[in-house]
């Protein structure tokens, strides 16, 4: 048995058949595949994009055969020898039990998928990390007091953002405002959490944290950086909001997470899915407006590329208006600066 690795577009193109005749589709972010073939044919094929590892498949009359071992086994050595050190995998139910006798530990799970981790790092210990920063701040343990949360990814951060953010703090001792920490957006993270501190530098009762691997990003909800959605993402959505209710809400002590109306289909969906599983936790807030028009930051970028960076200032909170327009002159040529 000769596991090889795909390099060769035939080699990808087999591997794409491969996976679509066992319900599985060939990610656009892999950066290493691996397949064993007889035949000619691919009988057992794994992909990752970094260290989160997706796509294991094995045609239906070879399993028995270790063949999802002994691949997964060259891949994770191959990782090692990268420096990769910590592992994520997203994949079918049926193939947990592999996963787990290489030592890996359930995150998630519905009835057709699975996520889990292995290595260095894990998720309850960045509970912990959370936990014991919040407390910090709060000078009290979080199950003392009335936490609220919130998701945002603030690509850049609007005033619907900023007014939504207001109207939930009010409602307990403090609002913990999660931002996407995935950088796969147009403002990088660091760029996008500058936006949302500077905006809420002065409210005591809000406190601005990443969202963490664990929290809207390539492994938990991968749609929602590719803005497209079919019935097998709905699963990996899931998967999202189960993380979020299992860990989150449960060791920091989060009462209520809040949500903004959506139109756009993935949006629409994930919120769907957050209602289905946070139930009464969930909070949806109607979109602000400004002057009968939804305040929306795909609408501030819209402005940003058709160089209209002073007609979007309008939709940004007034104390990021410097560092909007430095970020925004930074990033595009041909920027004009704003009148006076």
């Amino acid at each position: 048995m000769t596991i090889k690795r795909a390099l060769l577009s035939q080699e990808i193109a087999k591997v794409k058949l491969f996976l679509e005749e066992n319900g599985l589709k060939y990610d656009k972010d892999i950066t290493e595949t691996l397949y064993i073939e007889e035949d000619n044919e691919p009988i057992a094929s794994v992909s990752r994009s970094d260290y989160i590892i997706k796509c294991l498949a094995v045609k239906s009359d070879k399993r028995g055969e270790n063949l999802a071992g002994a691949i997964l086994s060259e891949m994770l050595q191959n990782m090692r020898q990268e420096g990769i050190d910590y592992y994520q995998v997203f994949t079918k139910s049926e193939y947990v039990s592999v996963f787990e006798s290489m030592g890996f530990r359930m995150l998630a799970k519905t009835k057709r998928v699975a996520i889990l981790e292995a290595g260095e790092s894990r998720i309850k210990e960045t509970m912990i990390k959370l936990k014991t920063r919040i407390e910090k701040h709060l000078k009290a343990s979080v199950n003392d007091k009335s936490i609220g949360a919130i998701v945002v990814n603030c690509n850049p951060m609007t005033l619907g953002h900023y007014q939504l953010i207001l109207d939930s703090a009010v409602n307990h001792d403090l609002l913990l405002v999660f931002v996407v920490e995935e950088d796969q957006s147009l403002f990088s993270f660091e760029e996008r959490v500058a936006f949302v501190e500077n905006a809420l530098k002065n409210q005591q009762k809000i406190m601005v944290l990443p969202s963490t691997k664990y929290m809207v990003s390539q492994l938990t909800f991968p749609s929602y950086f590719l803005k497209t959605i079919d019935e097998s993402e709905y699963e990996h959505a899931m998967l999202d909001a189960i993380i979020f209710r299992d860990y989150f809400l449960h060791d920091l002590n989060i009462s209520k997470r809040y949500i903004g109306s959506e139109t756009e289909t993935v949006m629409t969906a994930y919120n769907s899915i957050l209602k289905t599983v946070l139930k009464d936790v969930i909070v949806e807030r109607k979109r602000f407006m400004l002057n009968d028009v939804v305040i929306s930051a795909s609408l501030v970028r819209k402005l940003i590329f058709e160089n209209r960076i002073e007609e979007s200032l309008k939709y940004i909170p007034k104390q990021n208006h410097e560092l909007f327009l430095e970020t925004v002159k930074c990033k595009y040529d041909g920027y004009k600066q704003p009148n006076p």
